[in-house]
């Protein structure tokens, strides 16, 4: 089966970030780990919103702990959304090395 990790935003309210694309690439098949980066209320575009902008720190860790149960090895692809630092994007940097599908 094909693992896609989806590392994007996710709100309660709404479909966007990985709260609109687990359930269709489940759908289809696929097997999805989603990481997310952000957990907010709602899409920031509607004006108000709340939630929290997870660290890079945090990020790592959650990847660390997805590295240590499923192993890179197979994983197929990465798909990416909003990441809210240059320091999230640093950490997502590491996996390039394993010559993923990347799909932004």
């Amino acid at each position: 089966m094909t693992h896609v990790i989806s590392i994007q935003s996710h709100v309660a309210y709404g479909y966007v970030g990985n709260r609109g694309a687990v359930f269709p690439l489940q759908r289809l098949g696929l097997e999805v780990t989603a990481i997310n980066t952000v957990q907010f209320s709602n899409h920031t575009g509607y004006g108000a919103f709340t939630g929290d902008v997870f660290s890079p720190d945090h990020l790592r860790n959650v990847l660390d702990g997805v590295e240590s149960l499923v192993g890179l090895d197979d994983v197929d692809a990465v798909l990416s959304g909003y990441i809210n630092a240059v320091e999230g994007n640093t950490t997502l940097s590491r996996w390039r090395h394993w010559g993923f599908r990347s799909i932004c």
